[in-house]
């Protein structure tokens, strides 16, 4: 994407973004300031969590994963049990000054991993995926960026809050996670612009003062298989991992996640984590009862 057509796009009153609908479902608006954000980043194909935030004490990882767990001496360990998958480096000083949290088993009753449908479930936040219906009120300007250059799109957003720009929902996406052969060449690469990617982004969000009014969530359309295939990568998968940075986090750190041979079931729905973003950080009020919020802000 063009420089100055992202600059149209992130200037629009309208909702693009196709997200948090299921937050948009019920919602009217409240007192909340106007001024905080949140940029959804997904990891499109099916991101390995696995590989990503890494188990790395536990013995089935490496059972499930001969050739393609990375090897416990060169996972940077943030806990006892868990580390980052070495190309996360830039991430080690937002964990370590508190502002990620990583969510486990994330995903919604009956997985469809149809890419495309899963996609679209997550972004209306609609079972059925009725974007149509389901798109974030006007009240809520948002703006969805595609797959534009993610280094460069990210300073971008960056530079537009600086500037006051009325955009409260951002989306972009991170392609090429759909690991099914070779997984390790593939997403080591991925990780590691998702990574500088992001640092540069906050690096920046602090310096202009908006670290405090922003979240970044990342998601992907689905988790993958805990054991490799014979080709050496992983297969569509159901729970999978949810990585939120921010300042003003309540809750940070890995939660736990034992595995114990083949899928990783749901645990957290996400429309969940969108009703907490809904009603705790953007200022609207979910009118349903269906889901619980989560503490996250």
């Amino acid at each position: 994407m063009k420089r100055r057509d992202f600059l149209k796009q992130s200037g629009m009153a309208s909702g693009m973004m196709l997200l948090p609908a299921f937050v948009h479902a019920a919602m009217a608006k409240t007192s909340q300031p106007a001024t905080r954000r949140v940029v959804f980043i997904q990891l499109m194909g099916g991101n390995d969590g696995l590989n990503t935030v890494i188990p790395y004490r536990q013995e089935m990882y490496y059972q499930q994963r001969p050739q393609l767990a990375i090897p416990a001496e060169e996972v940077l360990p943030v806990t006892a049990e868990w580390g980052f998958n070495p190309a996360l480096r830039a991430l080690l000083p937002f964990y370590e000054k508190q502002q990620l949290l990583v969510l486990q088993q994330v995903g919604y009753p009956d997985t469809d991993t149809s890419h495309y449908h899963s996609s679209q479930i997550w972004r209306t936040g609609c079972l059925q995926g009725l974007e149509a219906n389901h798109w974030l009120p006007a009240t809520i300007p948002a703006t969805d960026l595609g797959t534009a250059d993610f280094g460069p799109t990210l300073e971008h957003i960056a530079s537009q809050i600086g500037k006051g720009d009325p955009t409260q929902v951002y989306h972009l996406a991170l392609d090429g996670f759909d690991t099914h052969q070779f997984q390790r060449v593939q997403q080591d690469q991925l990780l590691a612009t998702y990574a500088q990617g992001v640092s540069t982004f906050l690096h920046a969000l602090r310096r202009n003062g908006q670290l405090d009014n922003t979240l970044v969530v990342t998601w992907s359309e689905f988790g993958r298989s805990v054991s490799q295939n014979i080709r050496q990568g992983t297969d569509h998968g159901h729970g999978n991992q949810v990585y939120i940075f921010g300042s003003r986090l309540r809750q940070w750190g890995i939660q736990p996640c034992t595995l114990t041979g083949g899928e990783l079931p749901v645990r957290t729905d996400f429309r969940s984590l969108y009703a907490t973003i809904g009603n705790k950080w953007l200022g609207v009020t979910n009118t349903t009862d269906v889901h619980n919020e989560l503490l996250i802000v």
